[in-house]
């Protein structure tokens, strides 16, 4: 407690941490604004979950550019375009009544969302100094995951008694606030790029960093199905405030399980966790397809957080041992641009299953994904990362952890 203490007395950290706040609010509550205001607009579960997806895939598909924009040009032009433009928009969607009028804007907000974690991270080192990194990160990562909790609760609260379309306005009206915050922060607007290896063009070209985007990518539809399986199940079954409750159990479960392997002192080696992680993730969904929102899903999806909150820390132990030197940004950002896309994929194709099949199919098609990713790390990708396969040093181990923080949809 200490050490979290002398570290909120160093300049410029409290501000730091409270710029950064509001935007990170703002992303944990869009996909669930935008969900119930689709779904309320236009009375379609399959439409919400288009919607959803159309903005996560753009939103993917640009991360990588828009850490390449950071790289190049510094945090404040990138954060002076794309902050305004997201806000804008966001308003935009609230006033549009056709499907066609939804798609096309939920697509143009997930292209103008602003870098705001990729910005926060490296204004850390400047701030507090290379001795006090791994103390910043946690701290930090604990107040991001926080916000993941408590976003979707206030984005279903918000969009059940006010209305749906206030749910979008006090989203823009967050990420308005916390963009300004940042736009002005003078660790922001001093804070310059730094250089980057030749390796870093040619990360796509990496062996390592393609088995693992290809995991993602496996994952990530999974985990867009169950994004859009949870608040239709609970839609279908006329308990609609149920959804932000199992997602928040799901959410801080991770986070439990992020801060007790964070905080191991074990000899077990990134790769052998991560396989070990993995598994326990796919064995914790099996009886998901056999939960119904309520007591029952919110142990499912508990222990499911817990096992993701474990194999979440090792994969960026995993990314930090394999990926080319001088691609820290450059890794993350693409690593989420593959996983993200694949994520819009599940909640287009979740949002369909439920509405047309059965929640109980979507559910179980999460399963189904979880178990492939992790039968495709142990079986094709573990023989081939034996650069993972031994102890991290004490600075890769601090980087992975910032990494971690990131390893959040929509946490761009």
């Amino acid at each position: 407690m200490r050490a979290y203490l002398d570290l909120l007395a160093i300049p410029g950290v409290k501000r730091l941490i409270l710029s950064a706040s509001p935007g990170r609010l703002a992303y944990s509550m869009i996909n669930l604004a935008t969900f119930f205001f689709v779904q309320h607009t236009t009375g379609s579960i399959t439409v919400a979950g288009l919607a959803t997806g159309a903005e996560t895939v753009a939103s993917s598909l640009t991360a990588g550019i828009r850490g390449q924009a950071i790289d190049k040009y510094g945090q404040t032009r990138p954060l002076s375009i794309f902050v305004p433009g997201w806000v804008t928009l966001l308003i935009i969607l609230s006033m549009q009544h056709t499907t066609a009028g939804i798609l096309i804007v939920s697509a143009l907000v997930g292209l103008s969302s602003p870098p705001i974690n990729l910005s926060a991270r490296p204004l850390w080192r400047a701030a507090v100094g290379a001795e006090n990194l791994r103390t910043a990160y946690a701290i930090d990562t604990t107040i991001m995951n926080t916000t993941t909790v408590v976003g979707p609760v206030v984005a279903t609260a918000i969009a059940l008694n006010l209305g749906a379309p206030t749910a979008l306005w006090v989203t823009a009206s967050l990420m308005c606030i916390g963009g300004i915050a940042m736009i002005t922060m003078p660790l922001s607007r001093k804070w310059l790029p730094e250089p980057t290896t030749s390796q870093v063009r040619d990360l796509l070209r990496n062996r390592p960093f393609q088995l693992l985007a290809i995991e993602g990518m496996i994952f990530g539809i999974g985990w867009g199905v169950l994004e859009i399986a949870i608040p239709a199940t609970a839609t279908l079954n006329h308990t609609p405030h149920l959804a932000a409750p199992m997602l928040a159990t799901l959410s801080a479960a991770s986070i439990v399980g992020g801060l007790l392997i964070g905080g191991r002192k074990s000899d077990i080696t990134p790769l052998r966790g991560f396989k070990v992680a993995s598994a326990f993730v796919a064995v914790t969904s099996l009886p998901l397809a056999f939960t119904h929102p309520g007591l029952t899903m919110g142990i499912c999806l508990g222990t499911v957080g817990l096992s993701i909150g474990f194999a979440m820390v090792y994969h960026w132990e995993v990314v930090e041992a394999v990926r080319p030197a001088g691609s820290a940004t450059s890794a993350q950002a693409w690593l989420w641009t593959m996983e993200g896309s694949m994520l819009a994929a599940g909640a287009a194709i979740g949002g369909y299953v439920v509405e047309h099949i059965s929640p109980t199919a979507a559910l179980a098609g999460v399963t189904l994904s979880l178990l492939a990713s992790s039968g495709f790390i142990w079986f094709f990708a573990a023989p081939r990362l034996t650069g993972a396969d031994k102890q991290l040093s004490d600075i890769q181990k601090v980087d992975a952890l910032a990494d971690l923080e990131s390893d959040i949809p929509k946490s761009m």
